[in-house]
């Protein structure tokens, strides 16, 4: 989150130097009361007088300091933020209450003051006549109680305005620093450790105990959505280059934990090529799981929709047909299929053969070939 830049510095030359000087007459200006209050008979009356004195310009102090920092109050820039590859990026933002009732209130005050102006010399009359018989009631004690209010409401606005510019701007940027390296750090934690846990999975030390899938699946869910691609593609490359050697399968079947992590770290169900990769794999492997993996390549022909529409060549569809010939009891019995399943499979085949690429692949598939066949179905 950025900031407004009410100040480029914690600290600017000629703002501390303005503090310094408004300090100084706030000091000064002290100073009246004692002398104002030596007029006084009697050192009882003496102390009364000052203690009044200090009230009044204490109280005009806080109510100009208060509105000095609702007016000083840096403005939120609220919106999104983008990382390396121009895209937008979602992140929390500080809560900016403070900022929007500072809002309100200015303009309400500045409103109210220009609606109410022709009111203020009549206030100002009763509160002189209130003030002045506390500070007793001399020849000057109207004009005094007026000026205690002026001057100690403007030198509270004045310090609490340039106060809030130069520090309270800072320390909110050093916070959302201190806050984003926060983040950072537990990012690379948690990321960190989702790599390390996958890679346990993918490269077990030997002899050593695998984390479990509630394990993994907590782990992965933490990680952050450039790390989870990052594990999708290693363990899509560990699968890919291991699958068709039978002695090779065990490497290839330690991918499904983490396919099946990536998935339940989807929650909104919109990645399909988690749910293809992990059909692939539960079909390849050494004892293939077949109405699993029909059931995840069917999830993930639903998220892709169209393959022609998505980019994506119909490997989906030409991996389902052979878990559903494979689940075809009458297949295994060396008998036609029945009318349901036979539409079914000519279905997924009718997809997977409009690709050039993907109908060589269907041709050279044996397992097809033979059910084919069986069923008498020839040039599909």
């Amino acid at each position: 989150m950025s900031r407004g830049r009410t100040s480029d510095k914690p600290t600017r030359p000629t703002e501390n130097s303005a503090l310094r000087v408004l300090v100084v007459s706030l000091a000064i200006g002290c100073l009246f009361i004692p002398l104002y209050a030596a007029q006084a008979d009697g050192a009882r009356q003496v102390i009364s007088i000052t203690g009044v004195a200090l009230l009044v310009a204490l109280a005009a102090l806080l109510a100009g300091a208060l509105l000095g920092f609702l007016f000083a109050i840096p403005r939120t820039v609220v919106g999104g933020e983008k990382d390396d590859t121009s895209q937008a990026t979602t992140r929390y933002q500080a809560n900016t209450n403070l900022e929007q009732i500072s809002d309100w209130l200015t303009k309400i005050l500045v409103g109210v003051g220009l609606t109410q102006i022709s009111a203020v010399a009549p206030a100002l009359s009763k509160y002189a006549d209130y003030v002045g018989a506390g500070l007793g009631g001399y020849a000057g004690s109207e004009p005094f109680s007026i000026g205690l209010l002026v001057f100690f409401a403007i030198e509270g606005f004045l310090i609490s305005f340039i106060w809030t510019r130069i520090y309270f701007a800072g320390e909110l940027r050093r916070a959302d620093e201190l806050n984003e390296l926060e983040e950072r750090v537990n990012s690379l934690d948690t990321d960190g450790k989702a790599w390390n846990l996958v890679k346990r999975h993918l490269n077990p030390s030997p002899g050593s105990a695998l984390p479990s899938q509630e394990e993994t699946n907590a782990v992965v869910a933490q990680a952050s959505d450039d790390m989870k691609a990052q594990i999708f593609w290693e363990a899509h490359r560990v699968r890919n280059e291991n699958w068709r050697d039978e002695n090779d399968k065990e490497e290839m079947e330690r991918t499904i934990p983490v396919f099946a992590a990536l998935i339940a770290s989807d929650s909104r169900g919109e990645d399909h090529s988690y749910r293809g990769q992990l059909g692939y794999a539960l079909k390849d492997q050494r004892e293939p799981e077949w109405r699993l993996a029909e059931a995840e390549l069917t999830k993930a022909i639903r998220i892709r929709g169209d393959w022609r529409s998505s980019g994506w060549a119909p490997m989906y569809e030409f991996n389902r047909a052979v878990c559903r010939i494979e689940l075809d009891e009458a297949y295994r019995r060396g008998e036609p299929s029945s009318e349901a399943t036979r539409k079914a499979i000519l279905s997924d085949l009718e997809v997977a053969n409009a690709d050039t690429g993907v109908q060589e692949i269907v041709d050279a598939n044996l397992q097809i070939q033979e059910w084919k066949e069986l069923n008498g179905i020839e040039g599909t």
